[in-house]
């Protein structure tokens, strides 16, 4: 059985005659240009000819449209298969003419391949057991299973599945800080989310080879501020830690291109082997965890006397109506919400809404402050890009000090 690392959580295994394809991107950039694969990497989407197209949930570093689409053009004919409702509809309308959706926890029996899908916190989203007659391997992608019990549960139910332990296992290793600087939260290491990371690794048994996979990714572009705040560990601690974590047991890292060859229930990985495949760029500069002040908003693009005119009516009179029909759900009162607006050559839009009232600047009293780039929110009311996008772009930032006392206290609104 061969996996090959195509970057990020992109991978081929090859096993028992059969080429199964894991959450692709096909490109070097994805999600409107917000991220980049790193290392960079170009992959030949004709050679890849796979049978299965795998895709574990629909965040967007793993549910790309673009390269989707692309494998639906060369061969409709692959199977594609998913947790998520909205991608195997989005998989049906792109061209993909087999498609099944998959719960965690089934077995599907192939010819000489057996796939089994474990479980993640969240509903729609596994990961997935390939098994052959080599060996069985565990691509974990992103799930959280919520602990070592957890998964021991896993490994067991895996184990009595295919009759042997688990001989390889690609785990998820980057403690994310993906929306804490955009959302004013802490921006320290998270010792507490690492800590129960570690410990989920530390159940994983001894004779199993660990793989670092996904958060093979950086910001791009306009966000690559976000590097030095998204990213606390670099990929060679981590393998530092599973050493001191699990001292003897084997343990390899995996770049774009690469191959892992599992045979005989043994890993061993030959550096750069899928030339046919990957084509390496030049390394950027590694991202350095650096987090103490972010830049202020910007806005490149200045706007159309039309374009000022569609942001005016959103805020003075399409939000306000919105804020007054919602905000009975969320407090008995109404809410003191601030929007800013950055605009381009340091131009600012200020207002703040109680209910239905509005009016220009920021409240000191604010209890929820939102800031955005104007051409961005332009770009959402305009269907043309999402709230994600702005928000993981860094081009939105939101907080909240939204509290009511009572004689137990303060409680936080939603």
């Amino acid at each position: 059985m061969k996996w090959t690392c195509l970057g990020h959580a992109c991978w081929l295994v090859e096993a028992a005659g059969l080429r199964l394809l894991c959450d692709p991107l096909l490109e070097s950039s994805h999600y409107g240009g917000v991220f980049e694969v790193d290392p960079p990497r170009r992959l030949r989407a004709e050679a890849l000819r796979p049978d299965f197209v795998l895709v574990s949930h629909a965040h967007p570093d793993h549910f790309d449209l673009d390269s989707l689409a692309r494998l639906a053009r060369l061969d409709p004919e692959s199977v594609l298969v998913t947790p998520d409702p909205l991608v195997a509809w989005s998989a049906r309308e792109l061209g993909f003419r087999t498609v099944h959706e998959l719960a965690a926890g089934q077995r599907v029996s192939l010819d000489g391949v057996e796939l089994i899908t474990t479980p993640s916190v969240a509903p729609d989203e596994w990961g997935v057991v390939i098994a052959s007659e080599e060996g069985v391997g565990w691509n974990a992608v992103d799930s959280v299973l919520g602990g070592a019990a957890a998964l021991e549960q896993v490994l067991a139910e895996v184990e009595r599945a295919c009759r042997r332990p688990l001989d390889l296992a690609l785990v998820r290793w980057q403690p994310l800080l993906e929306i804490a600087c955009p959302l004013a939260e802490a921006q320290g290491f998270p010792y507490a989310e690492y800590r129960e990371l570690l410990r989920e690794h530390a159940a994983l048994p001894r004779s199993t080879t660990l793989v670092p996979s996904a958060a093979g990714t950086r910001h791009a572009g306009a966000a690559a501020w976000l590097n030095r705040f998204v990213y606390p560990l670099t990929r060679a601690r981590f393998l530092r830690d599973l050493a001191a974590l699990r001292p003897g047991s084997p343990a390899l890292p995996a770049d774009p291109g690469d191959v892992l060859e599992l045979r005989g229930g043994v890993v061993t990985r030959a550096a750069g082997a899928a030339r046919e495949l990957v084509e390496l760029e030049p390394r950027r500069e590694p991202s350095c965890f650096d987090p103490f002040a972010a830049p202020g908003l910007q806005d490149p693009r200045p706007l159309a006397a039309a374009e000022r005119e569609r942001l005016r009516a959103w805020l003075d009179e399409e939000l306000p109506a919105v804020l007054a029909s919602e905000a009975p759900q969320l407090a008995p009162e109404p809410l003191v919400l601030s929007v800013e607006v950055v605009l381009a050559e340091g131009e600012r839009w200020q207002r703040t809404y109680r209910g239905a009232e509005v009016r220009a600047g920021l409240d000191p009293e604010w209890e929820g402050l939102n800031r955005v780039v104007g051409s961005a929110l332009l770009d959402v009311l305009e269907a043309r890009r999402d709230w994600g996008q702005l928000l993981l772009g860094g081009e939105l930032q939101a907080t909240s000090r939204a509290y009511r006392v009572d004689p137990r206290g303060a409680r936080r609104l939603p």
